[in-house]
């Protein structure tokens, strides 16, 4: 009897240690992810205007970032995380090179018709293909559009890099992701500048 109530005991301590160790790994992404911020906004070095390979290194780091913190309709961990870039972009090479142990598939494509499945499609500054056509080709879908260029945020792209005052900053179009069914947690939002 002895043996049975020391089993019983064991399995909701085993239960808490397993939430404990979870509910701290999602701390300590959340507490990189927030100093990843803070560091763009104080460091004085961070904050210049990165030009080159370092620019497109930063905005690696945030698309792999923006898959923890961004949230998809019957999406399975299991699943390789599956990132589109339209056209040439050097972000590609960043993207390979910074993947931090994830299961990331990156893809470059020549045009939209060869999009398949994507999580996230990145459209860089430079393509030639209109955003409404890209935004229309997507209606609907669960593919968060990513994009670079002043003006794309409020013209439909989901989320826009932009430079405010020398510094990387993201815009987020809630009203165009809310369409596509994809959530964005709370502490995202609050380094994001949202446009409608």
């Amino acid at each position: 009897m002895n043996s049975s109530n020391e089993a019983t005991h064991e399995v909701p301590t085993i239960m808490a240690n397993h939430f404990k160790n979870k509910h701290m790994a999602l701390k300590s992404k959340l507490l990189l992810f927030g100093i990843m911020l803070t560091l763009l906004g104080t460091n004085p070095l961070a904050a210049q205007q990165i030009n080159g390979a370092k620019d497109y290194d930063l905005k690696a780091d945030f698309l792999i970032r923006f898959s923890d913190y961004v949230y998809w309709k019957n999406r399975s961990k299991n699943q390789p995380f599956k990132i589109a870039i339209l056209e040439q972009s050097p972000i590609n090479a960043s993207l390979l090179s910074d993947q931090n142990n994830k299961k990331i598939e990156v893809k470059q494509y020549k045009n939209l018709k060869e999009v398949g499945f994507c999580n996230i499609l990145f459209v860089p500054y430079d393509c030639s293909i209109p955003i409404e056509t890209i935004i229309s080709n997507f209606s609907g879908k669960p593919v968060l559009i990513v994009t670079e260029r002043n003006g794309y945020g409020k013209k439909g792209a989901h989320m826009n890099f932009v430079m405010v005052e020398n510094k990387l900053k993201f815009e987020v179009n809630l009203k165009a992701i809310n369409k596509v069914g994809i959530g964005i947690s709370s502490f995202l939002l609050q380094h994001a500048i949202i446009v409608e």
